[in-house]
C-alpha cells in the first residue's frame, strides 16, 4: 500500500511541474451505443509527444456485486469484476488552416481481465484476452483548456482461454471487428 501511495505522490508532483504546458490531458470517454455495456466509458492519460504524437493509457473498470435471486427454494449467485487497461500512440493531423481542430489516428494496446461467477459454479472463474484497437478521430478545442473528441475504434482481440463464460469471447479464439465502438470524449488539458 506504500508504494502505491509513493507512486501516487511522485506522479502527481511531476504533473504539476508541467502543469502550465497544457502537455497534458485527462479525459472521460463514452460509447454513447454501448450504455448497456461494462465497456461503455474509459478514464484516459494523454502525454503530448515531439512530432504531433501522443502517448495514450487508459483505464476501464466494472464491479458487478454478487446478486442472489431466489425462485422458490432455487438459489442463484452472480457476480463479476473486470478491468482493462490499454496503452497505444496516436498521430494529430492538420486540417488544413485550422488551428483548434484536427484529425488524428492511432493503435491502443490492450489487456482484459475479469473473475466472472457464473450462476451454475461456486467459485470465480479467471479470464483475461488482449488485443489491438486501432482509431480515427478528431478533436476540437472551444477553449484553451478544454478538448472535445469523436473517435471510431476498430478491434482485433485475441482469446487464448477455452471457457464458457457467456459473453463476446465465448468459445472463439479470435474476433475482429471493423467499427467496435464510437466514442466521446471530454478532456481536460493541463
Amino acid at each position: 500500500m506504500r508504494i502505491v501511495v509513493i507512486f501516487f505522490l511522485v506522479f502527481f508532483s511531476a504533473l504539476t511541474v508541467n502543469a502550465q504546458s497544457l502537455d497534458n490531458e485527462i479525459a472521460v470517454l463514452v460509447a454513447p451505443l454501448k450504455l448497456d455495456d461494462k465497456s461503455n466509458y474509459q478514464l484516459m492519460y494523454k502525454r503530448s509527444l515531439p512530432e504531433n504524437l501522443k502517448l495514450r493509457s487508459g483505464l476501464r473498470l466494472l464491479v458487478n456485486t454478487d446478486k442472489t435471486l431466489r425462485s422458490d427454494s432455487v438459489i442463484v449467485e452472480s457476480g463479476s469484476f473486470g478491468y482493462n487497461l490499454s496503452l497505444g500512440i496516436q498521430k494529430d493531423l492538420q486540417i488544413g488552416d485550422l488551428e483548434k481542430m484536427y484529425l488524428y489516428a492511432g493503435s491502443d494496446l490492450y489487456w482484459n481481465s475479469e473473475f466472472n461467477r457464473k450462476t451454475h459454479e461456486s467459485y470465480y472463474g479467471y479470464y483475461w484476452n488482449f488485443g489491438t484497437k486501432p482509431l480515427l478521430g478528431v478533436s476540437y478545442e472551444p477553449f484553451s483548456n478544454i478538448r472535445l473528441s469523436f473517435e471510431s475504434r476498430a478491434n482485433f482481440n485475441i482469446n487464448l482461454q477455452e471457457y464458457s463464460a457467456a459473453g463476446e469471447n465465448y468459445d472463439r479464439k479470435y474476433k475482429f471487428s471493423v467499427v467496435d465502438e464510437l466514442a466521446l470524449s471530454v478532456g481536460y488539458l493541463f
